[in-house]
């Protein structure tokens, strides 16, 4: 693998659970309990990539699902848990 910190830019696309992946040609039956698990999974990834980015680089987050717990739920947990990262704004 990479050593830590060989990224100025990291765009972090995890696996989630799709909700928001239109055209939707079925429906699923996905519980609660599962969606929570997609969030669990995509915080390995996210662990991984913060080590991998540079003191002062950019990661940005993005999912295809409309799930808050795989998009605004995480992003609560890096502020939270990752002290180095913050929220920056989106430039036009």
């Amino acid at each position: 693998g990479f050593p830590p910190t060989s990224f100025d830019r990291i765009l972090l696309d995890p696996p989630c659970s799709a909700l928001g992946l239109r055209p939707k040609l079925s429906i699923s039956n996905i519980k609660a309990k599962e969606l929570g698990k997609h969030a669990e999974y995509q915080r390995l990834f996210i662990a991984q990539a913060i080590q991998l980015l540079k003191p002062g680089g950019i990661m940005t987050y993005s999912t295809c699902t409309i799930n808050a717990l795989e998009n605004e739920a995480n992003i609560a947990f890096i502020l939270q848990h990752h002290h180095c990262m913050e929220l920056v704004p989106l430039l036009p």
